[in-house]
């Protein structure tokens, strides 16, 4: 598999990627849902490397970014023979375990801080590929925090609710982003989530809800496909 560098996060950060990877999700969920918890929290893990780069823009304390920085030096790290020019792991295994120590040392360490929000959050990602519902509480946490990332864990527990048959926790969860829109998710990436949930119990209000896009957002590609992809369910 191959995997995303800082200096491909930071320019992808100046494009449209979180807005594609929001429509990734969204034409996956359509059409596989019973994997969906599992693809969304194992993609979060990645999508948590961008989110460390914007943390790093911030205007943060330095020595809670370098925590930060150390511990994601590990999550980026390749799976593979040592060689000369990357951190490298044997396993994935043994990389998520040195992620995993890695990260808990900052949550420890670093407590309520956004550093420290972040580190949890992807915590619970690599967690959560193996338990998703273990991994509910530190997702919680996240969301109820006033961290960078709380949008992102509370996409993350909306999937675990889904799963769960908790459709209206979910919907709640992404009611609040819609009307609470952040920098790491937008309201018209929270409305197509919203809306994709909607299709399966509420036709009528999914429907609603894509009328209701901003002209500018329908425009854009990854935005498009996303709407292409629900109407599709509700034809």
């Amino acid at each position: 598999m191959y995997v995303l560098t800082r200096h491909d996060l930071k320019d992808q950060l100046q494009h449209d990627q979180f807005t594609d990877a929001v429509s990734e999700v969204v034409t996956f969920a359509s059409t596989n849902r019973q994997q969906v918890i599992r693809w969304s929290l194992i993609g979060a893990a990645v999508v948590i490397v961008a989110v460390g780069i914007w943390a790093f823009m911030s205007h943060q304390k330095a020595a809670r970014q370098a925590d930060l920085a150390e511990a994601m030096t590990v999550v980026d790290a390749q799976v593979g023979p040592p060689n000369e020019y990357d951190k490298t792991y044997p396993t994935e295994d043994a990389k998520n375990e040195a992620a995993i120590k890695a990260l808990a040392d900052v949550v420890a360490k670093d407590g309520d801080s956004n550093e420290g929000m972040i580190a949890q959050y992807t915590l619970a990602t690599i967690k959560a590929k193996k338990d998703p519902k273990g991994a509910e509480p530190a997702f919680k946490r996240v969301a109820d925090s006033g961290s960078s990332v709380a949008p992102l864990a509370k996409i993350a527990l909306a999937q675990l609710y889904l799963g769960d048959k908790r459709t209206a926790d979910a919907q709640d969860l992404l009611r609040s982003i819609v009307n609470g829109p952040s920098d790491l998710v937008s309201k018209a990436q929270a409305q197509l989530l919203l809306a994709d949930v909607d299709a399966t119990v509420d036709p009528q209000a999914a429907k609603s809800i894509l009328k209701s896009l901003d002209a500018t957002d329908q425009k854009r590609p990854a935005i498009s496909r996303a709407v292409d992809s629900i109407s599709g369910q509700l034809k």
